[in-house]
Order: C-alpha cells, then structure tokens, then sequence
C-alpha cells in the first residue's frame, strides 16, 4: 500500500493514472499514465493486477462519471512530480462530474472495492435551467458488492429546487353558440315552428357526458301555445329555485327568455406529496442506479362544466279566422292555423378548466447511496449539503365562458299581430379547476440506503437543511419537508 511505502509503489503493482497524463493509448505506467480514471480502471481489470495509482495536487482533478467493479481497488493521494510517493494526509485523489451526474458509482461481485484517499465531489444543482430543476447531487452509489472506503471524502453539495406545476395555457373550451329559432308562419299548417337545436360542449376526456354541458333546446311555436325552452344541462336549479328554460306564449302571458346557465363548482385541491418515513416508508421518494427520485404534488381536480342556458319560449301563432294576427299573404277571415316563432336555444356552458399541475420534488444532496452493499469506513467523511425545496402547485386552469344564446325566432314582413320567440340563456362559465399540491422537498442525507442497516463507525457525517414542501392551496395541501439524517432506509 502505498502508505506502507515512503519510496513509492513499483511499476509492476497496478495501473497509474494522472489527469495531466498522456493519452487513452499510453501504458499505464509511472512514466506513461493514463489521463482517465475509468480507463484505468478498465485496463486494471484486463491486466488481472486490478490495482491502480492516482494522482493528486494542482491540476490533477478527474471530471468523469467513474464505475468501479467488486475486486478493484484504487489508491488515491499520490504525488506524481516526487516519485509516486504518498501525500494522502494533505491531498486528495479528486474525483467529479457533470451536474446531476453521480461521480462513483461501485457494483458488482465478486471481490471488494477497495478506495483510499480520494475526494468525491457532486456538484451543486442549485441553478438550473426549467429543465433542470429538482436535480440532485449524489457523490457516490454502491450497488450489491462490499466496499471498503479509507479516508475518503464523500462530498454532495446542494441540490435544485423543484419546478412549479407549470399553467395552463389559457382556460378551458368556449360554450358552443345557441341555435336560431324557426320563424313564425314558417311551417305548414298546424305544424309547429321548431325551436332552435340543443347545442353541447363535449368536454369530457374519458368519454364520461358527465363532464359535457347542454345548452336547452327552444321552444316551439305552436298554433295555440308557445313550448317551454328546455332546460339547460347539467340540470340545475337556480339561485332563486327556478328552472331556466323560458316559458312560452300561452295567451295569459308573453314568452320568457331562456336564463343564464350556472356557474359550477371549482375544482378540488391536488394532493400534497407528503409521507414520513414508517413501515413502508414509499413517502420519501426512491432510491436506485438512476439515483434519486422525489414525490410530486397531486394535479388538481377538474372544475365542473357550466350548466347550459336555457331555451327560449316560444310564441303561439294565428288560432282562428277571426284571430286580428295573420301570416303575410293572408287577411283576416281566412282560415290559417299556423305557428308562431320558435325560441332560441341556450348557449351551451362552458368546459371546467383542467386541474393545476402539482409541483415536482425538490432534489436530495446525498453522500452514499447504499443498494444492498456491505460497507466499511476507516477515517470517512461524508458530507451532504441542502436538499432542494419543492415546486409549488400550480394554478387551475379557468373555466370556459359559457356560449351565447341563440336569437328567437323572427316575425316576417306582412304578418301582423304576431311577436318575435324568446332568446335562449347565454351558458353559465365552467368552474376553475383546482390548485396543484405542492412538491416535497428534497433531504440531506449522509447514506440513503436499501438492505441492511449500514454502519457509521469511522465516519464522520455533516448534513445540511432539508428543502421545504412547496406550496398548495393551504397548509393540508402542501408538500411535506425533506429530512436532514445520517442514514435513511428506502423500500
């Protein structure tokens, strides 16, 4: 070991490596090192010597994501300007890697991963770009081999906050416009005037009519009577307990206009990403090769389409010969029988805006992450710094305005004594859909393991602050903290 040996280690004993070294094809030798560590590595293994001797000082810092097999050691703090020799009680092998990419990582069987005197650093991911937010930094992962780490430096830095749930682009889906009523005198002889088409919002995305709006259908002129406009749908009653559809023209009274639609409820509040560790412990996030992936906020629940307007009356139309109204072309006396205008339809309610986007998970700062390896330290120090704090949730989209009524229908020119239908109702605006549930925040964690319990004797641990749960609508909805903890167990 190169400690045990103040003149410095032999050609023959392994691999030599220095980041100020030669090219990918030099020998590996003191004089002729290579310049990566994980092609040092590689060629350790090929040669069957699985030993290899790092650099370290000024200018020798490796910056590469390095995979270290069971069997391989590495012997770190050498000075390469004086012999080889040992300088690991003042200087470090360095080691570090692209943001949000894990320096370390040591698996596979069989043998141990041996590692002395090396400097582990995951950079800060604390400024991110939108696609980086919620990055973590890990300095190292073991997966499944047995490790033996001697004063080594384990060092994760901050970690990025988590992205809001991102808005929607503009409210839900308009109320399609309310269809024309028939004119009066437009039909034959004792044939009713049509009222104007129910209209629909499909808003539904699971093929649920549920989530559709309606606007009523108008009502149809008659000879004797106008219909009643439909009611608008989803049936609801309103405000002051009447329905909306519009009466019509029964003699006693003039039709009545189609009523607005209801607005309808908001949306409910997503869920928060919360959960404590317990039993299962699926609260906090999961760890694996890939690293570490928090727990989002819940999307916010759908507001509710609104409620249609209602159909316009219709109008009654020429009843008798001795009516004073008649249809052009005719005169008093004659007989007609014919219809009156039809009413317009309700503009069809607005769609309910789509929930809120629930805010992503802070990033954890993580020294070790353990997956089933058996681990032993010697003068170990591990270091964590801030986990990043969670995306708020986002907003809920608006609602859809609701559709315009449709007109009713028209007196032609000649016709006298007769009255124009009743409007339909302009549909009622869909609910705003809930707010997002906040993100969890990220923690700090010296070793985040799966398995056994791994031990901390012979190391030292240094946490920072976990980030905090981003926010929701209150405080039931929002994300929880991270943890700051020497060791945390994951399913």
């Amino acid at each position: 070991m190169p400690r045990q040996n103040p003149d410095g280690v032999d050609d023959t004993c392994g691999v030599f490596v220095s980041a100020r070294g030669g090219a990918s094809n030099e020998a590996g030798t003191k004089a002729e090192p290579l310049s990566s560590l994980q092609e040092a590595v590689d060629l350790a293994k090929e040669k069957g010597i699985r030993r290899l001797y790092a650099c370290a000082g000024d200018g020798e810092d490796f910056i590469e994501a390095v995979v270290v097999p069971g069997g391989v050691a590495i012997y770190g703090g050498l000075d390469c300007n004086d012999g080889w020799k040992w300088v690991g009680d003042t200087k470090k092998t360095s080691l570090t890697a692209e943001k949000g990419v894990i320096p370390l990582t040591m698996r596979g069987q069989p043998g141990t991963v041996h590692i002395e005197d090396l400097h582990v650093v995951a950079q800060s991911t604390e400024q991110q770009d939108a696609e980086g937010a919620g990055l973590s930094s890990i300095a190292a992962l073991a997966h499944s081999t047995s490790v033996e780490l001697v004063r080594c430096v384990l060092e994760a830095r901050h970690a990025g906050a988590g992205a809001d749930g991102a808005a929607h682009p503009g409210p839900a889906a308009q109320g399609a416009r309310g269809e024309v009523g028939g004119n009066a005198c437009s039909a034959a002889p004792e044939v009713d005037v049509r009222g104007g088409r129910m209209v629909t919002n499909e808003c539904s995305t699971s093929g649920d009519a549920d989530d559709d709006s309606w606007g009523g259908k108008g009502g149809n002129g008659s000879v004797h009577n106008g219909d009643r406009g439909d009611d608008g749908r989803p049936i609801l009653i309103s405000i002051d307990g009447a329905e909306n559809g519009g009466v019509g023209n029964n003699g006693l009274h003039y039709c009545a206009p189609g009523r607005p639609g209801n607005v309808i409820n908001d949306g409910a509040p997503g869920t928060a990403a919360s959960g404590s560790p317990g039993a299962d412990a699926t609260g906090i996030g999961e760890i694996s090769l890939n690293g570490y992936a928090g727990v989002s906020g819940g999307d916010g629940g759908r507001g509710a389409p609104g409620q249609g307007g209602g159909g316009g009356g219709g109008e009654r139309g020429v009843s008798t010969a001795t009516d004073i109204r008649y249809c052009p072309g005719s005169r008093p006396g004659e007989e007609q029988r014919r219809a009156g205008a039809a009413g317009g339809s309700g503009g069809a309610g607005g769609c309910g805006g789509a929930g809120g986007r629930g805010g992503l998970p802070g990033g954890s700062s993580i020294a070790l992450i353990s997956l089933d390896a058996a681990l032993s330290f010697e003068g170990v120090t591990l270091k964590a710094g801030n986990g990043g704090d969670g995306g708020r949730g986002g907003p809920g989209q608006p609602g859809g305005p609701g559709g315009q009524g449709g007109t009713g229908g028209r007196v032609p020119d000649g016709a006298a004594g007769l009255l124009p239908a009743c409007d339909g109702g302009t549909g009622g605006t869909g609910g705003t859909g809930g707010k997002g549930g906040g993100g969890q925040g990220g923690h700090s964690l010296g070793i985040a393991f799966r398995g056994a319990p791994p031990p901390t004797d012979g190391a030292t641990i240094e946490l920072g602050d976990p980030g905090t749960g981003g926010q929701g609508s209150d405080a039931g909805h929002s994300g929880a903290p991270g943890m700051a903890s020497n060791t945390l167990e994951f399913n």
